[in-house]
């Protein structure tokens, strides 16, 4: 795999230029990959762009490590170009495009000058990217945070009412988590949050959704999940926490416990209401001692 490296060595910008002016096509090229900051839209723009110079049946992005971005198009065949992309020492990811016949010299280069029309718009959506996924990120745990949760919730309820299928919603709160927090410290206080977090995710499921509410406060959405599994999965939770010993930076241990309030979704549900009664569950929990499950039943 090449390394596509911008800006170019001086050998490399002489072979494919000359010395000549872009042409004026080139700059309208560019205004086209500017105008947007969506990677795929801005790969399929450009995709369309080299099409006109460069005849291929598919091409495959993946964006830098940790990015979580995949793109493609069209399908993969017997020979590829690929190209990792970097912007000095920034890398932007993997860049392969396809057909069935062999590039010659001359169509590589071509395709060289073109990603230097890519390479700067494409840092720029990755950018824009990363921080879209930062503000809705918990940097603590890593869990959504609650500007995540709102629109997820929304997008389950559309989901649910559309396919017929249930969901409920976990408010889990650790107890006495300011005792921790005097007795031990702040930094121990985060590492027993990261603690609970990591127990929350080993027990639900991949494709429940999990999210820092606030302070010491979790939400959970159980997708596709009706009231009697929730419980379940509920009380099974709990279990998890209270047979559970953090370790905190000083060497000690510490078996926090939960409480939990729980709620079903209903065909009137907004994430408001959904939010509310599990509030209300949890407090309930927490009035009757605390290290228990409670259903805000409607």
């Amino acid at each position: 795999m090449a390394i596509f490296r911008f800006p170019r060595a001086q050998g490399q910008a002489e072979r494919s230029t000359s010395g000549e002016t872009p042409p004026q096509g080139a700059f309208d090229a560019l205004l086209r990959l500017q105008a947007t900051l969506d990677i795929e839209e801005l790969l399929a723009n450009f995709t369309s762009l080299i099409s006109g110079e460069l005849s291929i049946d598919g091409y495959s992005y993946t964006g830098p490590r940790d990015s979580a971005i995949h793109c493609q198009s069209g399908h993969t065949n017997r020979h590829a170009l690929a190209y990792q992309l970097m912007v000095e020492t920034e890398h932007l990811g993997e860049l392969l495009v396809y057909r069935a016949r062999p590039f010659t010299e001359v169509e590589s280069m071509g395709l060289e000058d073109m990603l230097c029309l890519l390479v700067y718009p494409l840092r720029n959506g990755l950018r824009y990217q990363e921080a879209i996924r930062s503000s809705f990120t918990d940097p603590l745990t890593g869990l959504g945070n609650r500007s995540n949760m709102l629109p997820q919730i929304q997008r389950e309820i559309s989901l649910s009412h559309r396919e017929s299928r249930q969901a409920s919603l976990l408010m889990i709160d650790i107890d006495h988590f300011k005792l921790i927090n005097d007795g031990h410290g702040h930094p121990s206080g985060d590492q027993v949050i990261v603690c609970i977090a990591d127990i929350i995710r080993s027990t639900v499921r991949d494709f429940d959704l999990v999210f820092r509410y606030g302070g010491e406060e979790f939400a959970v959405l159980l997708v596709n999940t009706d009231n009697s599994r929730a419980t379940h999965v509920a009380e099974r939770l709990r279990k998890n926490v209270d047979m559970h010993t953090c370790r905190l930076p000083d060497g000690h241990g510490v078996s926090p416990t939960i409480s939990i309030g729980l709620s079903s979704l209903s065909r009137q549900d907004t994430p408001q209401t959904l939010i509310e009664r599990a509030d209300r569950a949890l407090y309930q929990a927490k009035a009757d001692g605390r290290n228990c499950v409670r259903d805000h039943a409607l």
